[in-house]
């Protein structure tokens, strides 16, 4: 069974030299970022689920009546996994950031130096296919905010509400299909130049890719 997810399915649209570095076991490079966004991830997941309320989150009108009470508490936690069997050949999983209990609402957390849009939000193909995958998914709810907390203020911690709908499936299920005709294809030197050379300049692996 090979697995699927949306950073993998979109591996495969952006740089797909990168299922390679996958397929080998490589691991992506380690990046100061992820680490700041893991901290503020953990901040924002105590403070929703009421573990750990965050004296400024406190003070925000958006947060008063944010609460999901389950979150995901460590890197593929199994209480927040979502998955779909496509047929007999690929499966679909997922790790949402956070959800209620019957899965009506999940929410995700984005931090960046540029916070996302609504517009960004509803675009997502990430939104999309955790709607596909887990069709009981009535609203998905994300969080936007700078990485570090000292530069977080009222208006640059935004909180975006986005109903699902048909439509989102039926983009996801066709942007997952077109994946899977890239790996059937075995053409994989997307992010490669003319010399089989990785000049990607965001590419997932970074200095560990075997194309470098």
């Amino acid at each position: 069974m090979i697995q699927l997810s949306y950073s993998t399915v979109n591996m495969l649209h952006t740089a797909s030299h990168n299922w390679l570095n996958k397929q080998m076991g490589l691991r992506p490079e380690d990046k100061w970022y992820f680490k700041e966004g893991k901290v503020a991830h953990k901040i924002l997941q105590e403070h929703i689920s009421g573990t750990k309320r965050h004296m400024l989150l406190s003070t925000f009108k958006d947060f008063d009546n944010l609460i999901y009470p389950i979150v995901e508490k460590v890197d593929f936690d199994p209480d927040c996994k979502l998955e779909k069997r496509l047929d007999t050949v690929y499966n679909l999983i997922g790790f949402v950031d956070a959800r209620t209990e019957d899965w009506k609402k999940i929410l995700e957390i984005k931090t960046s130096s540029k916070t996302w849009s609504l517009l960004d939000f509803k675009h997502s193909m990430q939104r999309k296919v955790y709607c596909y995958a887990h069709p009981e998914i009535e609203v998905a709810t994300l969080i936007t905010c700078p990485r570090k907390q000292e530069e977080w203020n009222e208006n640059n911690v935004k909180i975006f509400i986005v109903p699902t709908s048909k439509k989102d499936a039926e983009e996801a299920k066709e942007w997952i299909d077109q994946g899977i005709k890239i790996i059937e294809s075995g053409d994989f030197t997307g992010g490669l130049n003319e010399n089989g050379v990785c000049v990607d300049p965001y590419c997932y692996y970074g200095v560990n890719c075997q194309f470098k």
